[in-house]
């Protein structure tokens, strides 16, 4: 009777089976230790901000700025403008930015949120929040 003859590839795909679950051990084990409670839903809580321009800005161009990010710009073309703005909770700064006079005022927004008003007095700007 012939004797069977060893297959080199059939040991060489076991350690590759075996080094295949070794390493997605590995990557479960630290999957688990770095999200044991799952992926961790970041629902951020919002703040909504109601704001008014209401003299003084007819006809200029403005452009609204909360944190860095651009919630309003254009012609203002009515006596009194509300822009509706929900943010994420944090300190909020309300920077106006009137491009035809080269003017930048900022404000610090209130952090209950709410309703600001914002009028334009002498080309200054002034905020009032209630």
């Amino acid at each position: 009777m012939k004797k069977k003859r060893a297959n080199p590839n059939k040991g060489i795909m076991f350690g590759i089976m075996a080094m295949a679950i070794v390493v997605l051990a590995v990557v479960v084990f630290f999957w688990m230790w770095c999200f044991p409670d799952g992926t961790h839903g970041t629902e951020e809580t919002r703040t909504e901000y109601r704001i008014s321009l209401d003299e003084g800005f007819r006809g200029d161009s403005v452009q609204l700025q909360i944190n860095d990010s651009v919630v309003f710009s254009r012609r203002v073309a009515t006596d009194s403008l509300e822009v509706v703005v929900a943010v994420p909770d944090e300190e909020n700064l309300l920077m106006v930015v009137r491009p035809e006079a080269d003017a930048v005022s900022s404000f610090e927004l209130p952090s209950e949120g709410g309703r600001v008003v914002l009028r334009n007095h002498d080309e200054t700007v002034s905020m009032e929040a209630f």
